[in-house]
C-alpha cells in the first residue's frame, strides 16, 4: 500500500462505516509515510492507532512519528495559547467572535485534542467590527502582514486580514471563504448560535456544529484542490455522531440553499468519499446526486488552482460579477488600483495578493 493511502487509511480511523482491518505499513517507505502524516496532519492519529493495535510498524517508524507529533504539538500549543489571548483582546474590546476550523474542533470533535493539529488561529468577525479588531490586536502587538487595498475594503470585501503576534499568525475572518462563493454567503448566519470551547480558565465563544459542517465543507472544498485529510475528516465527524445524523439537516439545508452553495456541499461530499473510507449520513451524501445550478458550477473553476499567487487574480472577475451593481466599481478599483500603487504596477499588485 502507497505512503498516500496510508495516510487515507489512517485519516478513516473510527469514521462511521471504515474498515476495521488492521493498518500494515512498510518499512521501506517510511520516511515517505512520515511526510504524508505532517503534510494531513494525522500524526496523532497513527499513535493513537498504533497504541490501539490497529496500525502494525515497526520501532523505527514508531520513533519517527512520535518525533514529528512533539514538533507539532509544541507549535499547537502555542498557538492555542494564541487564541486565548485574542480572544481576550476581542472580548475585552467588546467584539463578538467565533473561533473557527482546527482550533475549535481539536476540543469539541476529535476522539483527542492531540489527533487535530493546526496552524493558525482563525477567528470570525463581523465585517462591521474587523477594523476594530485589527485596530485592538495592533494595540495588543500584533502586525498585519498586508495593507487594507483601499478604505473600506476590509468591511466589504476582504475574506480575511491576517496578522502576526508572536510569530502565530491570526486570521481574522469577515466571511469563511474568497471569490463568488463568499459573496453569496451571509456570515452574520454564524452569530445567531455559539457553543464554546474550554481552553486553560477561558471560554472561547465558536460555532455551533451545523454551522462547523458548514464551514468544514467549504474550507475542503475551496480551500485547496488537494486537500488535507484532516479537513475531510472534520466533515464525516461533524456529519455523523456515532450511528445517528450528528447534525440540524434542516438548518444545514436552509443555509446552503440561501448561499447559493449546492455546489461546494457536493465537491466537498465526493472529496470525502473519494479519500476516506466509511460512509457519511445519507442527508449528506445526497448532495452527490442534488440538481445545481449551472452558475454555481461554473464558480467552483475559480478556485481550481494550486497557485496561491494567482488565485486572487482568478477569483476577481467571477467576484466582481457576483457582487450587486452598487459595489462593483469600489471593488474593481480597490483590487485593479490598490492605495499607493502606480497605474503600471496594478496588475503586478493583483497577482501577488492573495484574500
Amino acid at each position: 500500500m502507497s505512503p498516500a493511502r496510508t495516510a487515507e487509511r489512517i485519516a478513516s480511523l473510527g469514521l462511521p462505516g471504515a474498515s476495521t482491518e488492521s493498518i500494515d505499513t512498510d518499512p521501506s517507505t517510511g520516511t515517505a509515510l512520515v511526510a504524508e502524516l505532517v503534510k494531513h496532519r494525522v500524526l496523532g492519529l497513527f499513535i493513537s492507532g498504533h497504541e490501539r493495535g490497529e496500525i502494525e510498524a515497526d520501532e523505527e517508524l514508531v520513533d519517527q512519528v512520535v518525533a514529528a507529533h512533539d514538533e507539532v504539538m509544541s507549535q499547537t500549543m502555542r498557538i492555542e495559547i494564541m487564541a486565548i489571548q485574542t480572544s481576550q483582546v476581542l472580548a475585552d474590546a467588546g467584539i463578538e467572535h467565533r473561533l473557527l476550523k482546527g482550533a475549535a474542533l481539536a476540543h469539541t470533535i476529535a476522539t483527542n485534542p492531540s489527533e487535530r493539529s493546526f496552524r493558525d488561529v482563525d477567528v470570525l468577525v463581523s465585517g462591521k467590527n474587523i477594523s476594530k479588531a485589527v485596530q485592538v490586536l495592533t494595540g495588543a502587538g500584533a502586525q498585519r502582514l498586508q495593507p487594507e487595498l483601499r478604505l473600506g475594503y476590509d468591511q466589504r470585501f476582504a475574506k480575511s486580514v491576517t496578522m502576526r503576534l508572536d510569530d502565530v499568525e491570526i486570521d481574522l475572518h469577515r466571511t469563511l471563504c474568497p471569490g463568488p462563493f463568499g459573496v453569496w454567503m451571509w456570515p452574520d448566519d454564524l452569530f445567531l448560535l455559539k457553543q464554546h470551547v474550554p481552553l486553560g480558565d477561558w471560554r472561547i465563544p465558536t460555532l455551533d456544529r451545523t454551522d462547523h459542517l458548514v464551514h468544514a465543507c467549504y474550507h475542503a472544498a475551496l480551500g485547496q484542490v488537494d486537500p488535507v485529510l484532516a479537513n475531510l475528516r472534520d466533515i464525516a465527524l461533524l456529519a455523523s455522531d456515532g450511528a445517528d445524523v450528528g447534525y440540524d439537516v434542516e438548518r444545514f439545508d436552509g443555509t446552503v440553499s440561501r448561499w447559493k452553495g449546492r455546489a461546494v456541499i457536493r465537491r466537498a461530499v465526493g472529496l470525502v468519499n473519494g479519500r476516506l473510507d466509511g460512509d457519511l449520513p445519507e442527508p449528506l451524501a445526497r448532495y452527490v446526486h442534488e440538481p445545481v445550478e449551472a452558475a454555481e458550477l461554473a464558480a467552483i473553476d475559480p478556485y481550481l488552482t494550486d497557485d496561491a499567487n494567482g488565485r486572487f487574480a482568478a477569483l476577481a472577475p467571477s467576484t466582481l460579477r457576483a457582487l450587486p451593481m452598487s459595489d462593483r466599481a469600489a471593488y474593481a478599483l480597490a483590487v485593479g488600483l490598490p492605495d499607493g500603487t502606480r497605474p503600471r504596477d496594478r496588475m503586478s499588485s493583483l497577482i501577488k495578493r492573495r484574500h
